[in-house]
């Protein structure tokens, strides 16, 4: 079973509001991102909701994801993603064989193809655990991970970030290169939403 958790936890300091209740396309960011996922046919999305943002709840929840309330704001991201981890724990009990999507909640242009490569990848490589997207070289999210490494990120040490984590598993790690460069999009800055709005203008036009 693949799962999906969606970190929801930031402040959105540089953006000067909560980001993933922007509008883009009718919906908010969030639910877009929800339902790219719901297009690759992941069925269990978990968004971890930030307690300055419980408003995400019930558009989450209408998208389709399972919502999980912080009870308290978290230091940074890793403690949120541990927090969901945690969460899909408890309720499901993945075995090491499954696998979850690390998402950011701010990669609205993200592709169902990049999560259905991502996946197709991992059947092809069975011994590797870690599948990255990479655009030109550049990698990107989000990550496909096997549920055995949760135990590992658990016990790492707490000053340390995921991404450190994952550098020490280099020899387990594939690169899946793919073709759309919204793997590499991050929307942090008003400029940021500016410019996604008139990308998603032109996609559609």
């Amino acid at each position: 079973m693949t799962f999906a958790l969606l970190p929801a936890g930031g402040q959105s300091l540089r953006m000067g509001q909560p980001k993933l209740s922007l509008p883009l396309g009718g919906r908010t960011v969030l639910e877009q991102v929800i339902a790219t996922l719901r297009r690759a046919e992941v069925e269990t999305i978990l968004v971890v909701v930030g307690p300055h943002v419980r408003k995400l709840a019930a558009p989450a929840a209408a998208a389709g994801a399972l919502v999980f309330e912080l009870p308290e704001a978290t230091p940074d991201m890793r403690a949120t993603v541990e927090q969901g981890l945690h969460w899909l724990e408890e309720r499901f009990h993945p075995q090491p064989a499954d696998d979850w999507l690390l998402v950011p909640a701010d990669h609205p242009t993200l592709s169902a193809s990049v999560v259905r490569r991502l996946l197709a990848v991992r059947d092809e490589h069975p011994a590797q655990s870690i599948f990255i997207p990479t655009f030109e070289g550049k990698r990107g999210h989000p990550a496909l991970i096997a549920w055995r490494h949760v135990a590992g990120i658990h016990r790492f040490p707490r000053e340390q970030g995921l991404n450190a984590y994952f550098r020490q598993q280099c020899g387990e790690t594939q690169e899946v290169p793919v073709d759309s460069s919204a793997i590499l999009t991050d929307l942090d800055t008003p400029e940021d939403y500016e410019k996604l709005l008139r990308d998603w203008k032109d996609r559609q036009e």
